[in-house]
């Protein structure tokens, strides 16, 4: 029998709910965040919405540690020892049924290759404490499956262990492009439909960041229908805040527009997505920002589209591999502000944040 299998027998026989009630359930939870959640994953989700405790099978040893690059089956026990490259935001969601879950996930990299680790419910508050660049030693995870990606992951699960930078500990990631082979190109070699291009670029300008409204569990566009707003896949949400950079790229051989999304919005500016939007709020800081990423260099991974509005090329950032922001001293604030004091006003008007309308083929 597998776990998946005694699992869900677990769960038929600690409900009062019928086999058949039970697997539909399960099915619906699978739909209802469809692309995040594993049936496994979903039996669990259904059990705490029942308010019942499955009874999880512990582990006779310790898994193995393993190198990224060995982890390629899935329903695998798993430990490793890796390094923090990126925390991504925790995502809640409600069900039907009135509960409510959580998920949250990290990107860790060894020498040999990266991987996504997923944390659910009550596991996600272990990340609270994980910053980039931390090294952690997790014991007794399992690999999973993305069906949505088709790629392996690691899965936390109710027997692992996690460890904080351990004592004696270092990791070396391996300098890679995540799984896509890109191909770097100068901006004055692009062409429309390029794709997987990267490009070593100096941050020439940046735009006042603005939004559009999303769904927090797909991020796709929601649309307003009455008093509700709703995602074509989540149905009914609460919509969050999507940021948009808009950035001027120069490498010597010409300029281009930058347009980054989401978590590539995030990595540009080493900012959350509510600091990116709470830029047009303040504008010292949103001046700050300016003088830390204009002159910057970064190695960005994308796309070339056309701009509906200008007809000209642009750069979707898909990958942010390179970025490091300049350091701005309190003294050189100070001064600018004295200079722009004697030449020139700044309207905070012309700072409020925009909501744009945005094409779904683009996210």
């Amino acid at each position: 029998m597998s776990e998946k299998e005694k699992l869900l027998e677990n769960l038929i026989e600690k409900s009062s709910k019928s086999k058949e009630e039970i697997e539909k359930l399960i099915v619906d939870k699978v739909n209802e965040l469809s692309g995040l959640v594993s049936e496994e994953g979903a039996i669990y989700i259904v059990a705490n919405e029942l308010d019942i405790k499955l009874d999880a099978e512990k582990p006779k040893k310790t898994a193995d540690l393993h190198k990224i690059e060995e982890i390629t089956e899935p329903k695998t026990p798993t430990s490793l020892l890796c390094k923090v490259l990126r925390k991504y935001d925790k995502v809640t969601f409600s069900s039907s049924s009135g509960g409510e879950g959580s998920v949250q996930s990290v990107l860790v990299g060894d020498e040999t290759g990266i991987i996504r680790i997923v944390f659910w419910n009550d596991k996600t508050p272990l990340l609270e404490q994980v910053n980039d660049s931390d090294v952690l030693k997790i014991h007794n995870a399992y690999t999973r499956e993305n069906t949505n990606s088709n790629r392996i992951e690691i899965h936390y699960g109710p027997y692992s262990e996690i460890q904080i930078n351990p004592e004696g500990e270092t990791v070396e990631v391996k300098q890679m492009s995540g799984s896509i082979d890109f191909t770097a190109k100068k901006i004055s070699e692009i062409e429309e439909g390029d794709r997987n291009i990267e490009l070593d670029v100096t941050i020439a300008d940046v735009d006042i960041p603005r939004f559009y409204l999303g769904c927090p569990q797909c991020f796709k566009k929601v649309f307003q229908d009455e008093d509700s707003q709703k995602c074509p896949e989540h149905g009914e949400v609460e919509a969050t805040k999507v940021p948009i950079m808009n950035i001027i790229g120069d490498d010597g051989t010409g300029s281009l527009g930058l347009v980054a999304f989401r978590d590539r919005a995030e990595q540009l500016s080493k900012k959350t997505s509510e600091e990116i939007i709470g830029l047009t709020e303040d504008v010292d800081k949103y001046k700050l920002f300016s003088k830390q990423i204009i002159g910057a260099k970064a190695k960005l991974g994308g796309n070339v589209s056309t701009n509906n509005m200008t007809g000209e090329p642009q750069f979707l950032v898909n990958q942010v591999m390179e970025i490091e922001l300049k350091e701005v001293s309190e003294e050189e604030i100070q001064e600018e502000k004295k200079q722009e004091a004697s030449t020139m006003e700044l309207d905070e008007d012309d700072l409020d944040i925009e909501e744009i309308d945005i094409d779904d083929d683009l996210l």
